[in-house]
């Protein structure tokens, strides 16, 4: 058995030392194609440590001029702030940091009104499974499409940024940023089964929002038992978080100015 053994391992050396032979002997014949061959995979594994370096040093010099032009940000004006951060987005766009300045445009120019141009900077962003970048770019397109009048198009936002919502409370606000669209297209049936369902949750965090929301479902289903014709959209002032300001029954919206979703 021990001689069978050592024949069937000279015989595994054999096979080896002559594949290696058969290689060396080709090298030899083909000495030219071997030695391209080597440049070209020498110049691949070149080109992507120079590729990797340059990230890395592109994603640098964005994170050094993004906290630069945060800082300056407190005291420069709107116009001066939105030139910048269009600089920067067309030097520094491709990296992470490219899409938080574009948030901060997206949400520059939400509290100008200008939901358009919101839609186009946060578009590029825009990925309701994408935490938190993604989903807050989401959320301001949202926004964007409420400030410009598409409720339609809000409320299936919010229903998408509802299913994608990582945490509770993002739930009952996208929830409750839905609602508040029904009310305003006047699809009071609709708007009174969501504010039905918030105002019973019983999850921990519910908690004083449950009230609300059972004060807004009372509000809901006293504007449909009058058949009050659905209120006026609030003027545009910014991103919109919840819990949002319904209006009573028979008064006018009020204007909202809040910080952007996080």
């Amino acid at each position: 058995m021990a001689k069978g053994g050592d024949r069937s391992q000279v015989d595994t050396e054999d096979r080896i030392m002559g594949r290696i032979a058969a290689v060396t002997a080709w090298a030899e014949k083909n000495r030219q194609l071997a030695i391209l061959a080597g440049l070209a995979i020498f110049a691949i594994g070149a080109g992507a440590v120079i590729y990797l370096n340059y990230r890395a040093d592109l994603a640098e010099r964005a994170a050094v001029r993004l906290d630069e032009i945060r800082i300056v940000s407190q005291r420069a004006a709107p116009d001066e702030l939105r030139s910048e951060l269009s600089a920067y987005i067309e030097q520094f766009g491709s990296t992470p940091q490219g899409d938080e300045a574009r948030l901060l445009l997206a949400e520059m120019e939400l509290q100008r009104g200008d939901a358009d141009a919101a839609i186009r900077v946060a578009e590029p962003v825009v990925d309701p499974d994408d935490h938190p970048l993604g989903y807050n770019a989401a959320w301001m397109v949202a926004v964007a499409e409420e400030q410009r009048g598409d409720l339609a198009a809000a409320a299936r936002w919010y229903e998408r940024l509802a299913a994608a919502a990582p945490h509770e409370f993002q739930r009952r606000r996208a929830r409750a940023a839905r609602a508040r669209i029904h009310t305003y297209a006047g699809e009071y049936e609709e708007a009174e089964a969501i504010y039905a369902a918030l105002a019973a949750a019983e999850d921990a965090g519910a908690g004083e929002q449950a009230e609300l929301y059972g004060v807004k479902l009372g509000e809901v289903r006293a504007r449909a038992a009058a058949e009050l014709p659905p209120p006026s959209l609030p003027a545009a002032t910014g991103t919109s978080t919840e819990p949002s300001a319904e209006p009573a029954v028979g008064e006018q919206a009020p204007e909202e100015s809040t910080p952007p979703a996080e």
